[in-house]
């Protein structure tokens, strides 16, 4: 497999009827999305719903960010949170880009009242050991949805780890390595 590409190790996968709900969770820029694109082949993989708000809101008014709404994000990043949680059949294998813990995250970050991401993600809960990817210099960069400075990479990071473990889950560093490296980690570590 290419740094870039789709797992095509199908032995990855094993024979395994394991069904679930696996989150994959880490500040913003610490290759998430690739390792996801990556792990597509036998499993469904589940978008982030903080990009997908953001670039609706921008289609509808033109504005880059909700920065100036930060309530009006997390309400809308914990709907659509939900949607998505709610969407995966119990007959599958589910890999999300970001969970409900992370809303409890967002609306700490940005000031807000947490109380209702606490309360979705105390009702909805994923599979015990979520994978964590901590901040990585060497990958970082910014884009027109992504402005977090790297600096800033870290304190989101412990609010992450900080929601994550009060709800009670199992955290696992994914280590900063290839893309192949750490697909191979988190399918062995999932018993994919």
């Amino acid at each position: 497999m290419a740094d870039g590409g789709r797992c095509d190790e199908p032995h990855l996968w094993g024979e395994s009827a394991m069904t679930g709900r696996i989150v994959i969770t880490g500040a913003p820029g610490t290759g998430k999305t690739t390792v996801l694109r990556a792990l597509e082949r036998g499993v469904v993989v589940v978008a982030e719903p903080a990009r997908e708000i953001i670039a609706e809101h921008r289609a509808a008014t033109g504005e880059a960010s909700l920065d100036h709404q930060p309530t009006v994000f997390v309400r809308r990043l914990v709907t659509r949170s939900v949607e998505k949680y709610d969407a995966v059949s119990g007959d599958v294998v589910a890999m999300f880009d970001r969970g409900l813990p992370d809303c409890v995250a967002y609306a700490h970050v940005l000031g807000v009242d947490s109380g209702v991401a606490l309360r979705a993600a105390e009702r909805r809960r994923y599979d015990d050991t979520v994978f964590v990817f901590p901040p990585w210099e060497d990958i970082y960069t910014t884009d027109d949805m992504r402005r977090m400075r790297f600096a800033d990479a870290w304190p989101f990071h412990d609010r992450l780890v900080e929601a994550y473990e009060a709800l009670g889950y199992d955290l696992v560093e994914v280590p900063p390595a290839s893309v192949a490296d750490r697909v191979r980690f988190i399918a062995a570590k999932a018993a994919l």
